[in-house]
């Protein structure tokens, strides 16, 4: 695979205020990923930098979904932490002509999430 370029947006730890996370999704952020063709490797990388109310134990729900903030839901995982968590995952699909937009969104159903950062880096390879 060639790489054809890659692109991250991204709220760095300590560069914003930390957040309590509630129970309705919200989008954090999302990248736009131009001239995708049929079998390109698209990869998304997300990285997430969070932390527990007090004396509890904390949840966060991370989503991937492509085409619009309320699209069709690539990816989802359930995170607990104790203390604090830095939430590091990677999914990669097979681009289809078309495809462009995605998004990071995250919910706590109970509000046991506080963020703290969060980056989204999607890049784009073609076949050798």
């Amino acid at each position: 695979m060639i790489l054809k370029y890659k692109i991250r947006q991204e709220a760095e730890k300590g560069a914003i205020s930390p957040f309590i996370v509630g129970a309705e999704e919200i989008i954090l952020t999302s990248v736009t990923l131009e001239g995708i063709v049929e079998g390109d490797l698209v990869s998304l990388n997300i990285d997430i930098s969070w932390l527990k109310p007090m004396c509890d134990l904390g949840e966060l729900e991370i989503f991937l979904r492509k085409d619009t903030p309320n699209g069709p839901v690539l990816y989802w995982t359930l995170e607990t932490c104790f203390a604090k968590a830095n939430t590091r995952e990677r999914y990669s699909l097979t681009g289809e002509d078309g495809m462009r937009n995605f998004y990071l969104t995250v919910r706590s159903s109970e509000e046991k999430a506080i963020l703290t950062g969060y980056a989204l880096e999607g890049s784009v390879s073609s076949p050798a």
